[in-house]
């Protein structure tokens, strides 16, 4: 088996904050290019300073205002301007805190930063290196997430398309979708208790009349759960074909004291696909609930499984196989 060690630390620079006492200094700060930062865009990123003297000790922060600043790599566009948080103001300690938000407004580059301490009446710049450059740099990557891309959507057939008219048998087709440039596309389909075969099918011209069909139909029943399908190689167009089965029968519900008591079907016809058909009652009333049979591809008999209440008129019946709700690519 395979492993890999990954690490999960924040990231440290020691920067110089020259004293303005009139100190005399045993040694000279080493560092001669500074450490390049990175942040990841799409998470928050904690950056810790330390700040030194020329001696490499510590300086006290008491009292002082640190501003970090983010500039773009041409230098001629603030991206971000934020105070430090003082974490140990003894020991030269403060952090700064990038959001997600704030990342996610930039574009991925190599950009700058740079760090001014206000104490007093004083302004001063904090050095990145030893030839006191007052900027270092700072990568923004997207490392975490991919770039966010808008989903396109795919028109569907009308509801009332599934499974009733008989042109194409219960064949049904969405709007195309154009991917000429991928070789993996990624759809993602949503239902509403959809029952039914969904295949994919490739064109090599937008007005057909060829269409050809792509890998295998999925077989879904009585589907709630959002599902995803992956179609591979180069296809200049890609639309879905929809099969439902049956002739939608029909159902007429009888109420007695505001309850359904029973339902009557016509029946329908061609029912020969997975599962049986849903029934859904609505109108000036609630609860009410039934179940279909199947006997051969008839729909023989509507089963009230709950007569719900307060039904002031006849509800409407529907006999279905659900439907998909939206289908989107990138």
């Amino acid at each position: 088996m395979y492993s890999t060690p990954v690490y999960l630390y924040q990231q440290k620079q020691q920067v110089l904050l020259p004293a303005t006492d009139g100190s005399y200094f045993q040694r000279r700060w080493q560092p001669v290019y500074a450490k390049k930062l990175k942040v990841n865009r799409g998470v928050d990123n904690v950056i810790l300073f330390e700040f030194i003297n020329q001696d490499q000790k510590p300086v006290n922060i008491t009292g002082s205002t640190i501003t970090y600043r983010m500039m773009s790599t041409d230098g001629d566009e603030l991206l971000i301007a934020k105070d430090l948080e003082i974490l140990s103001a003894a020991f030269g300690r403060a952090k700064v805190t990038l959001t997600s938000e704030e990342l996610d407004l930039i574009e991925q580059q190599t950009a700058t930063y740079s760090l001014e301490r206000a104490s007093g009446n004083l302004y001063e710049a904090v050095y990145t290196d030893s030839y006191s450059a007052s900027r270092g740099q700072v990568e923004i990557v997207d490392s975490v997430y991919p770039d966010y891309r808008e989903s396109n959507i795919l028109v569907l057939p009308k509801p009332d398309d599934y499974g009733i008219r008989k042109d194409e048998g219960n064949r049904r087709h969405t709007s195309m979708a154009y991917t000429a440039n991928n070789t993996l596309t990624t759809f993602q389909l949503d239902f509403d208790n959809f029952t039914g075969n969904v295949k994919a099918q490739g064109s090599e011209n937008q007005i057909g009349p060829e269409w050809y069909d792509i890998g295998t139909q999925t077989v879904y029943n009585n589907q709630t759960k959002r599902a995803f399908i992956n179609v591979d190689g180069r296809h200049n167009w890609i639309r879905f074909e929809i099969n439902q089965y049956g002739i939608a029968a029909t159902g007429t519900a009888t109420v007695v004291n505001g309850v359904v008591t029973q339902i009557s079907t016509t029946g329908g016809s061609e029912y020969t696909g997975p599962g049986t058909p849903n029934v859904e009652i609505t109108g000036l009333g609630t609860g009410a609930t039934a179940t279909a049979t199947l006997s051969g591809s008839v729909v023989s008999t509507i089963t009230v499984t709950n007569g719900g209440q307060g039904y002031l008129s006849t509800p409407t019946v529907d006999v279905n196989n659900g439907t998909i709700t939206e289908i989107t690519y990138r």
